[in-house]
């Protein structure tokens, strides 16, 4: 990967040229031990801006250099091969997302083994390797079900990808029940399937215009039961940070999210 930057308390920040970027899995240091750190936009990260940067170099002006940048397959808004191409050549791993569910029909175990097919066929198109995460979104008011979160995952690990969610994980919404429930008793599935976790949210990295300046000091996502915090594979911290206009005049940002352990994940990311 591209990343050589340490962050935490009094570590000093080191980025590097696009000359310099090699494929290598490098951490970011944080007290508790090495993260590492990436982004997610609805936005194309090669999509130019006001001030004539793209997405990326927005990124990386504010921040540091990204390991991974998670975008969407399958519904609105989606990735496509020259903006993988324009991720690849800058060094950077994609981490897939998909959202080409339909509202209030993540109930049904058949469906989830229909939206887990829809999900391989958009990344087979995509030319993605197998053995790749694809992480599928779920609504934090989404009526979702554990029948319909195996289906999904079962349906993907059937084509050849590795299972994923992209979920607020607190306690409050439904995902973390079903999912809990689920892994209780479907452990051989639910034990394969990769969490991304948006929440907590940290306050302080909401539209932040400052994230090259603060970071969390500690690995402390919400988790589903029957997990532990450690198995999170990453934490989504911050959202639509450092807003700007893209060169059409349209609102852009970014959220910013850590890997704590590259065992984990790194390997499943294309």
């Amino acid at each position: 990967m591209a990343c050589r930057d340490t962050i935490g308390t009094n570590n000093q920040m080191r980025m590097e040229t696009p000359t310099q970027v090699s494929r290598t899995e490098d951490s970011i240091s944080l007290s508790t031990g090495p993260f590492y750190f990436g982004v997610d936009s609805a936005t194309r990260a090669d999509t130019v801006l006001q001030n004539n940067l793209t997405l990326f170099d927005w990124v990386t002006r504010n921040k540091m250099y990204p390991n991974y940048w998670g975008r969407y397959i399958g519904g609105e808004k989606n990735i496509t091969h020259e903006e993988l191409d324009f991720l690849h050549q800058k060094g950077c791993k994609v981490a897939f997302i998909y959202n080409g569910c339909v509202k209030n029909k993540m109930t049904l175990e058949q469906q989830g083994v229909i939206d887990g097919k829809n999900a391989a066929i958009s990344a087979i198109e995509l030319k993605v390797p197998e053995n790749n995460v694809i992480f599928l979104e779920v609504n934090p008011m989404e009526n979702v079900t554990d029948a319909y979160l195996k289906g999904f995952a079962e349906s993907l690990i059937q084509e050849g990808y590795a299972p994923g969610f992209c979920a607020n994980t607190d306690s409050h919404y439904d995902f973390d029940h079903q999912f809990s429930r689920g892994y209780q008793n479907n452990p051989e599935i639910f034990g394969q399937c990769l969490i991304w976790a948006v929440s907590p949210s940290i306050p302080e990295y909401y539209r932040t215009t400052d994230t090259h300046m603060v970071y969390p000091d500690t690995w402390t996502p919400f988790c589903p039961s029957g997990m532990t915090q450690n198995q999170i594979a990453i934490w989504q911290y911050g959202r639509e940070c450092h807003p700007i206009l893209d060169h059409s005049g349209n609102t852009t940002s970014f959220d910013i999210s850590i890997i704590q352990d590259a065992s984990i994940l790194l390997n499943k990311l294309f």
